[in-house]
């Protein structure tokens, strides 16, 4: 193997590594990370070691690692990065919000992956939250698939990884199933999601243009199912175009 493939091979698996972490697991053992990415265990602890001592990785226990304090500055400076598309979208948030009593959220696509930038909380005591800096997959929740779909569909398979991951019984692991469903998205303007990444959770989602009428990120009001009837999606859809429409105009 040569320097330089040597090199890429590190490179891809310190990756395979900090994205284990966005699925929810908040820390892992080497024993964990050896055996879920199928590394030998001397490797997976000398990457271990390159990730803490960049701060990227930190003990969390005696035995478990987690994010460390380097991962959270680039988390924030990846949000401040943000920063104008979150100032012009906040008002129209808080109008929402305070409308349907729902949680809010502003998503985009960053490093292949989908991560709320912005996100106003309900007001209801059961609510459906999507915190700031949550990273999703790009073919489940109502955000994540309106982002997708409105990218060229040739470079769609080039933002997945197959096999596509289930994360309940209605998230869409057939690419064939998805692609229409993307299209479907494209051509209706909105995307819906019913627990397709937490169980009882329901989402509608709409695409922000900019004015070269480029899609930037995703605006959406999430709710638990049963406040969300297919009348109440319609009435969300209706909203949430007005608002995309009055922050593109910003």
């Amino acid at each position: 193997m040569s320097r330089k493939t040597q090199s890429n091979s590190v490179v891809h698996r310190v990756i395979e590594i900090i994205l284990l972490f966005q699925d929810g697991q908040q820390a892992f053992t080497v024993d964990e990370i050896s055996r879920t990415l199928d590394l030998p265990k001397s490797t997976t602890y000398r990457l271990v070691r390159i990730l803490q001592e960049s701060g990227l990785l930190a003990k969390a226990d005696t035995s478990h690692y987690q994010l460390g304090a380097a991962f959270m500055r680039l988390s924030r400076a990846a949000l401040n990065s943000n920063r104008d598309i979150r100032l012009m979208a906040l008002p129209a948030m808080q109008r929402i919000a305070e409308s349907v009593l729902e949680s809010v959220s502003l998503m985009r696509i960053i490093n292949k992956q989908v991560v709320c930038i912005e996100s106003v909380e309900g007001q209801h005591a059961l609510r459906v939250s999507i915190e700031q800096g949550r990273i999703q997959p790009l073919y489940a929740g109502a955000s994540s698939r309106v982002l997708l779909a409105h990218l060229p569909e040739s470079e769609w398979p080039e933002y997945l990884q197959f096999p596509l991951k289930r994360f309940t019984s209605n998230t869409i692991i057939d690419y064939d199933t998805l692609k229409d469903d993307l299209h479907a998205v494209r051509r209706d303007g909105y995307a819906v999601s019913d627990g397709e990444i937490d169980v009882g959770a329901r989402a509608v989602a709409v695409p922000l243009y900019n004015n070269r009428d480029e899609v930037v990120a995703a605006l959406s009001i999430e709710a638990p199912a049963m406040r969300m009837p297919s009348d109440v999606v319609a009435r969300y859809v209706a909203i949430l175009r007005e608002e995309a429409q009055n922050i593109r105009n910003k």
